[in-house]
């Protein structure tokens, strides 16, 4: 499930806001700077969660203030190698760190929200970081919570509901499994029919339980936040000859 949520957060987002240099985020393992440039705009910052972030909007940042001509870009075809986390503990440690990391990133660089001076980069990738995954949780949370309570008070049209959520499962899932198979596709790799399968439930599972679970995660990042604001939280990593 964290390969299809992958494949579809870089095939697809990221290639969007690519179109007009407005990625705000080169995942940290992957990325690859000008070293003079990134120790003019003062290097990683060691007082955040989320550095990689923080880096790439600083830099944005810093290339504008002083008119330089620069280009921030995802590269679709390089091949990098990255241990994930293998427990839903550990995964929940991850996704919390990468919340707080963005929010911490966004409060820090917030003078970029709908200023001219940063184009679309301040308007359309600052105001969909903001709302389309800052907020997201608590509001898709706060809707199912909605729907539970509408139910519950006898004011929910209950068959159009579970006919609207099996629509909204099969279409994530739907887009889900395009952006997988586009990378199959475009690198030439080659996977079993019983793999093929097993994508499929995933995309599904993906949709119904995965996104549900990372949603309750980031939305209660926050608890204890005072205290944690700095804490990484320990992953186990696993050995070569384990890693499946």
């Amino acid at each position: 499930m964290q390969v299809m949520e992958y494949d579809r957060s870089f095939l697809a987002s990221r290639i969007l806001l690519d179109s007009f240099n407005g990625n705000l985020i080169i995942s940290g393992a992957f990325g690859l700077f000008k070293k003079d440039v990134v120790v003019a705009a003062g290097g990683y910052d060691p007082h955040t969660l989320g550095e990689d972030m923080e880096l790439v909007v600083r830099l944005h940042v810093f290339c504008r203030n002083n008119q330089i001509p620069y280009s921030i870009r995802y590269e679709p075809n390089a091949v990098c190698w990255s241990q994930a986390p293998g427990s839903l503990g550990d995964l929940r440690k991850q996704r919390r760190r990468w919340h707080l990391g963005l929010f911490q990133s966004l409060a820090k660089h917030r003078r970029m929200f709908l200023s001219p001076r940063f184009g679309l980069v301040g308007t359309v990738s600052y105001l969909y970081y903001l709302l389309y995954e800052l907020f997201s949780p608590q509001i898709e949370l706060f809707g199912l919570a909605t729907m539970i309570l509408a139910g519950w008070a006898g004011l929910l049209n209950v068959p159009f509901m579970i006919y609207f959520y099996l629509f909204y499962a099969v279409y994530g899932a739907i887009l889900t499994m395009t952006a997988f198979f586009q990378r199959i596709y475009t690198q030439n790799l080659k996977i079993s029919r019983k793999d093929v399968i097993r994508a499929c439930v995933m995309c599904v599972a993906e949709n119904v339980f995965f996104r549900f679970f990372l949603d309750f995660v980031r939305a209660t990042s926050f608890i204890g936040y005072r205290k944690k604001k700095n804490q990484w939280g320990q992953i186990k990593r696993q050995k070569h000859s384990e890693i499946r």
